[in-house]
């Protein structure tokens, strides 16, 4: 089924939009004290393309990274413009914009081909999921760090591997699935986080309505499975030994606690972001004890998922919600891993899709049962609320200017905190 003409509008004015909210990224410059020094201004891009350095790319890790496609590319902006920012910062750009367009024709044919939805209402909601995913402010990390361009490469090849592979489910032509497989491929060069495809090709295969009892449907993702495990035994390997360590200073009691708590972390920034910033520390150190006030989020993981079996008939929050968890549950570290913070904004570049589906779709649907007078009230709420994202981001982007203006908010918020607790001491 094709868009009809009108609907590409819907489809390429958010990158539109995207482009005039993230012009202050081109005047930015490195963040040498924040990764891209040795990402980026490395030997692997000094090297030049040759065979040796080529080798060297697609068989070593790099301070426990396994990125070699990103790598590779950033060879290539070296090659043509050598260390200019401009060059690097239009590249993570065009693949956030590319990646716009896919999540609205992701949506679009999800909608269209599963008769879930009509033309107009898939074409409508499929706008304002892109348009969220393209303008939310969580999305800048991704976009305007040049070193987590890597995250924004492997959304871009999920993306189409997803793309290609509902192609396949649709035509049946085996050209499209060993094209939504060489895009896994791809991913995982770009990075390890895309480990997780298979189990969001089961969950395509469910929203389509396609038959889950069907051996065939399961022996068609084999070599998807056989991929993700090989992949995901190649990362283990890679991982920091000293930093596994670290985190594994946690029991497993603690990470449970501490992924619940990044759970709802991610769900509020993405409802209300607001004092957004490059680094997040932990609530505590490994070996101390969980802070009174993190027992909460355990509960709250427990009601949602009570909530959850309530409205299990429910198909888009079904979808919405596993979209989610499948796509963020690695970087939860409920398994040791080498990082150095439980939360952080690029971590939910890819799965915010199904959150931002699930707040379309329901709001499309309260919007379709309101007279025309409250109509009018929701209209101008939800342009407030999307402004406030789009002016939010566009400053935001600034932040991420050079290393002074990145890390000046959070000495602010240092400076801030410290005048409370003596505050509140003094009071004492």
């Amino acid at each position: 089924m094709k868009c009809k003409k009108y609907h590409w509008l819907y489809s390429l004015l958010p990158v539109f939009i995207g482009i005039l909210v993230y012009l202050p990224t081109f005047g930015n410059q490195f963040q040498l004290s924040w990764d891209d020094g040795w990402m980026i201004m490395n030997h692997y891009t000094r090297g030049g393309f040759n065979w040796d350095n080529l080798r060297v790319i697609f068989t070593e890790t790099w301070y426990g990274q396994y990125s070699p496609v990103n790598q590779l590319l950033y060879l290539v902006i070296f090659t043509i413009f050598g260390h200019n920012p401009v060059a690097y910062h239009t590249y993570s750009l065009l693949l956030h914009l590319a990646n716009t367009f896919f999540v609205f024709l992701l949506i679009y044919r999800i909608l269209s081909r599963s008769k879930r939805a009509d033309e107009k209402t898939a074409a409508t909601v499929s706008f304002f999921v892109s348009l969220l995913f393209c303008i939310h402010p969580l999305q800048v990390e991704a976009v305007a760090w040049i070193s987590a361009s890597k995250v924004v490469l492997y959304s871009f090849f999920t993306l189409l591997a997803l793309l290609v592979y509902l192609q396949y489910v649709h035509t049946g032509k085996l050209r499209y699935y060993v094209l939504a497989l060489a895009f896994f491929v791809f991913s995982f060069g770009s990075k390890e986080q895309s480990v997780v495809l298979p189990a969001t090709l089961i969950l395509l295969d469910w929203v389509m309505k396609r038959n889950l009892k069907d051996m065939e449907l399961w022996i068609e993702k084999l070599p998807f499975l056989i991929f993700a495990v090989f992949f995901g035994l190649f990362t283990l390997t890679m991982q920091s030994p000293a930093l596994v360590e670290d985190w594994a200073g946690y029991g497993f009691l603690q990470r449970l606690v501490l992924a619940c708590y990044a759970l709802v972390e991610y769900v509020v920034k993405l409802v209300f972001p607001v004092k957004l910033l490059y680094l997040y520390p932990f609530p505590m150190l490994p070996g101390e004890a969980l802070p009174l006030r993190m027992q909460i989020y355990p509960v709250v993981m427990l009601v949602s998922g009570i909530g959850f079996f309530i409205y299990r008939k429910q198909w888009v929050l079904i979808f919405g919600v596993l979209f989610f968890l499948i796509n963020i549950g690695l970087t939860l570290h409920i398994a040791p891993m080498s990082r150095v913070n439980i939360v952080a904004d690029r971590y939910v570049y890819l799965p915010s899709i199904g959150l931002f589906f699930i707040g379309v779709w329901y709001s499309f649907s309260y919007l379709q049962s309101l007279v025309r007078k409250r109509r009018q009230w929701f209209y101008a709420l939800s342009v407030c609320y999307l402004l406030y994202f789009g002016v939010y981001t566009h400053q935001q982007t600034k932040v991420w200017y050079d290393n002074d203006t990145l890390k000046r908010e959070m000495r602010e918020l240092l400076e801030h905190n410290q005048q409370i607790e003596m505050k509140n001491d003094e009071e004492k």
